[in-house]
């Protein structure tokens, strides 16, 4: 005999397929409570207990005294790979970024982390990432200059990526660790560039990079806009 399928879900699916195929974008009103009870002949419970599914799912999103609307597309990291940028183009994203800046700088608490000499100098890259033209992280890295000179590390202008200006003068990371926190960005350099206001939290991800040898490469600082990011992790017994 076959199963009854709820309207709730029907109307849920048929949501989904909508932003799937692209009919609603990112941003679009969907149909609101009235004419969807009237287009599947449910009651107001129905349709808000598909609305509040979709909700916290993360495809809708709701306003009051506006309506429902369709949220933006998160880039979901898997930890799947070093590369961020890789794990965007894996996820079908057109990427790229701006250079805020690349400069020499000295930093007695990142030399420590970098194992390098307090009064060393480091070369600082910041650089602003776009996923669909939009800014979803500001980055952070910083490199000794005995691994990465300062005019090394300007070629990233045509690189475009810093593991490709690593591979150019044969800097190979092999592993990473990360430390992930929630963190207030007060920086306002930072929120410009995100287009974010003061005082908004955001995912904060502190980075060491290192080689084959277990040498550390890079130490990066990263603010994620939470609106655009998310991660997951698979565990297995």
């Amino acid at each position: 005999m076959e199963q009854k399928v709820s309207k709730y879900i029907i109307i849920e699916n048929d949501i989904i397929e909508s932003i799937k195929r692209g009919e609603l974008k990112p941003g679009d009103k969907v149909d609101s409570e009235s004419v969807l009870k009237k287009k599947y002949g449910v009651s107001a419970i129905t349709v808000r207990k598909a609305f509040n599914d979709l909700i916290n799912e993360g495809y809708l999103y709701g306003v009051q005294g506006l309506g429902t609307f369709v949220t933006k597309k998160q880039m979901i990291r898997g930890l799947t790979s070093i590369s961020f940028s890789e794990e965007l183009l894996q996820q079908g994203y057109k990427i790229d970024m701006i250079i805020d800046s690349v400069e020499e700088v000295t930093n007695k608490d990142i030399a420590e982390i970098l194992h390098v000499d307090s009064d060393s100098t480091l070369v600082c890259v910041k650089r602003v990432r776009l996923a669909n033209n939009e800014a979803i992280a500001y980055h952070t890295s910083y490199i000794s200059t005995e691994k990465l000179s300062l005019e090394q590390a300007q070629t990233i202008k045509t690189t475009r990526s810093l593991y490709k200006t690593f591979a150019k003068y044969n800097l190979i990371p092999t592993w990473v660790n990360e430390n992930y926190s929630v963190k207030e960005i007060t920086d306002i350099n930072v929120l410009n560039q995100l287009s974010l206001k003061k005082g908004c939290p955001s995912f904060f991800v502190k980075r060491m990079t290192y080689d084959s040898m277990d040498e550390i490469i890079e130490y990066a600082e990263t603010y994620f806009n939470k609106d655009w990011y998310s991660v997951t992790v698979n565990i297995k017994a």
